[in-house]
């Protein structure tokens, strides 16, 4: 069995880049996304829910993300910024894609919900496949 040793400062960073995309893809995609969704940003801000709590619970679930991806990468071969970012669009087609294209078939969602929301996740798990593949530890 290969030896798997994560990086924390590349689980970070791996982390952060998903995270901080999330700000910078809704919004760019806000209108679109809402639209989609079927609300306005005045009915999610009254919804109750604390956007604390939202950000607090994206952002662990991401770090699981990343940890996954960085155990995956590791025992599957060689870790390389190309390997990583194969395996995170592999990982992403056969989990998130098929998940969320079935779901908003049945829901009879459109096509452009579809790629707003599971593009952002493509995207996200590419850069963190990127950054945890080719992550080198500094030699002595």
């Amino acid at each position: 069995m290969n030896d798997v040793r994560h990086f924390p400062l590349a689980i970070l960073v791996a982390t952060l880049c998903y995270f901080g995309l999330g700000a910078i893809w809704f919004t760019a995609f806000r209108s679109a996304w809402l639209e989609g969704i079927g609300k306005t940003l005045e009915q999610l801000q009254a919804s109750g829910v604390s956007p604390m709590l939202a950000y607090l619970v994206a952002l662990m679930l991401t770090l699981a993300l990343a940890l996954f991806l960085s155990w995956l990468i590791q025992i599957t071969g060689p870790a390389t910024a190309a390997r990583g970012m194969q395996l995170a669009v592999i990982l992403w087609f056969c989990t998130v894609f098929a998940t969320f294209a079935t779901e908003y078939a049945f829901e009879g969602r459109g096509v452009k919900i579809l790629a707003i929301t599971s593009g952002y996740c493509l995207v996200g798990m590419v850069l963190m496949g990127a950054v945890l593949g080719g992550w080198r530890q500094k030699t002595a």
